[in-house]
């Protein structure tokens, strides 16, 4: 390009004929040839040519300008761009993806086992008075493809009521969890297994193209969530010979696992959806308690 300035212009008319991207403006010209945008600048004294490489969309960009030159008066001076800059495009891919995880939901807890579901190593429970409840309050999302996949993350909380079919309650003895017997002449109105936990969830979810703007979108999501333990208690309430209620509070601990993990699928149409989870550790501690598995089914409103 050493002689670059002199032939732009001595070939200035004819390819101000022959381009057909031309855009004139007073004392200025621009002109667009294959991946390359040239601006010529003449103010009756100087002449300034600068040329820009241009972008996959077709837009010049300041900072990729390859070659600047000026001529006055029969010099001219010229300055090209040996290291060309690394631009990083910023994936646009999270525009319209809105993550389900946030949010409030209630399921059914119950237990499971190598015999099924409920009546597991001796533990019956009422499964339509065992819930749990779900409080979700943080979430991210890192999607990583065009086709509407992305990683899901964030935190929440949960409370497992686990409300035992049968006179007994939950108790360490001897540094093993049991279910104990009630006193004699005594009947539970309720014995509950009740535990507050701690949630960070790692999940792959995807979702349907949005067809309208505001159409809800089908989503599909599993993967694990940790659990934490923070609060358990065994509980129950009865009736005495005289008809007073007591509430009481029998042990807490009991040798639950301090952390667990569970397997998490869900899916749904916009904000509402179900969930269905199974933990496949014990909630005991090996060989401090029965052996038995959580399970849930429920739904979730997100938001």
């Amino acid at each position: 390009m050493k002689r670059f300035l002199l032939i732009i212009a001595a070939c200035f008319p004819a390819i101000g004929l022959l381009a057909a991207d031309v855009e004139p403006m007073p004392a200025d010209t621009v002109i667009r040839l294959e991946n390359k945008r040239i601006v010529v600048k003449d103010n009756g004294e100087r002449m300034k040519v600068k040329v820009y490489e241009l972008t996959g969309e077709g837009d010049s960009i300041d900072s990729e300008m390859v070659f600047e030159g000026h001529y006055r008066d029969g010099q001219s001076y010229e300055r090209r761009k040996h290291i060309k800059s690394i631009n990083i495009p910023i994936p646009s891919w999270d525009k319209d993806f809105d993550p389900h995880w946030a949010g409030f939901g209630m399921g059914f807890a119950n237990f499971s086992g190598s015999d099924g579901i409920n009546d597991i190593d001796g533990v019956s429970l009422r499964s339509g008075n065992s819930l749990e409840y779900n409080l979700n309050f943080m979430e991210f999302s890192f999607p990583f493809s065009r086709h509407r996949w992305a990683v899901v993350t964030g935190a929440g909380m949960r409370w497992s009521r686990y409300r035992l079919d049968m006179n007994a309650h939950f108790q360490e003895v001897d540094g093993v969890t049991q279910l104990v017997p009630a006193s004699e002449g005594i009947v539970y109105n309720a014995s509950k297994l009740n535990i507050t936990s701690l949630t960070i969830p790692v999940l792959f979810e995807w979702q349907s193209p949005k067809h309208r703007r505001r159409s809800p979108r089908f989503f599909v999501s599993g993967g694990v969530v940790g659990v934490i333990k923070t609060i358990s208690s065994s509980r129950i309430v009865y009736h005495d010979a005289e008809g007073e209620k007591h509430k009481r509070k029998m042990d807490r601990g009991m040798n639950l696992r301090p952390v667990t993990m569970d397997f998490l699928f869900q899916a749904g149409v916009g904000c509402i959806g179900f969930y269905a989870k199974y933990s496949p550790f014990g909630l005991f501690e090996k060989d401090k308690g029965p052996k038995v598995h959580p399970v849930s089914l429920g739904l979730q409103l997100h938001i």
